[in-house]
């Protein structure tokens, strides 16, 4: 029952602390001109953020990590999508060319996480960093003597 609890407690916090976030980034929006790219700054970056800001508060930093891996291999698949769409649905019509962007997303996201197991730019998804030592902690090792 706890873990059932925890995963609603997590979906209910991501919800309300997306729902800032994307207000933030909708008022970020409306001093933008043209108006065309204000849903850019609404959804993905606000949604991104929140996600990662809770997962750090409950999971920690080995599943940021994983996550921002996930977010950093879907945005460059969802790009070659953008990319590839156009020219596919002028060829294709709507359905064809739809599905074969989809494909060309699905084949480059599975290759990213094929090539990129560590993460992309070496971020080890199990890799959580070590803190500094407090100014207490180093110690000083006496110079090294000198020879004549």
């Amino acid at each position: 029952m706890g873990e059932v609890t925890d995963q609603i407690l997590e979906v209910v916090m991501k919800a309300l602390i997306g729902g800032v976030f994307v207000l933030a980034f909708a008022a970020l929006a409306e001093m933008l001109t043209p108006k065309r790219l204000a849903g850019v700054f609404c959804a993905a970056p606000s949604v991104a953020l929140a996600s990662l800001i809770v997962t750090a508060g409950l999971a920690g930093v080995p599943d940021v990590l994983a996550s921002a891996r996930g977010m950093q291999i879907g945005a460059v698949g969802f790009t070659l999508y953008c990319l590839i769409a156009v020219p596919l649905l002028r060829r294709w019509g709507t359905w064809w060319g739809a599905l074969a962007a989809l494909a060309v997303w699905g084949v480059a996201v599975a290759v990213g996480y094929a090539l990129a197991p560590q993460g992309l730019l070496g971020v080890r998804a199990t890799a959580v960093p070590t803190p500094l030592p407090g100014p207490g902690a180093l110690e000083l090792s006496p110079p090294p003597a000198r020879l004549p």
